[in-house]
């Protein structure tokens, strides 16, 4: 099992409407386990994605398999309220 941060945008009017549970869904599916959450709320977003200028950032520390990440993007590509998801595989603190 690798750690990961993750980060994902959703639509802000979708946030309440279930997608945050939809997302722990997929991730359970996955076999990932969530370590932490630490929602951010409503933020602009830089440029608009998809007509949106507002998106909902939730940020996670996940424990997954690597081979378990490619599953869990092609689940999260096809769900319209995720814009965004970021993966970065975190490094090991050495004692």
């Amino acid at each position: 099992m690798n750690t990961y941060e993750l980060t994902v945008i959703l639509r802000p009017s979708d946030a309440n409407d279930g997608a945050r549970e939809k997302v722990r869904e997929i991730l359970e599916k996955n076999k990932a386990t969530i370590v932490s959450e630490d929602p951010w709320g409503v933020r602009a977003l830089a440029y608009p994605i998809k007509r949106q200028n507002e998106g909902y950032y939730d940020f996670m520390i996940i424990e997954a398999a690597p081979d378990s990440i490619q599953s869990i993007i092609s689940s999260f590509r096809l769900n319209a309220s995720i814009l965004r998801h970021l993966f970065v595989k975190t490094q090991k603190k050495s004692a």
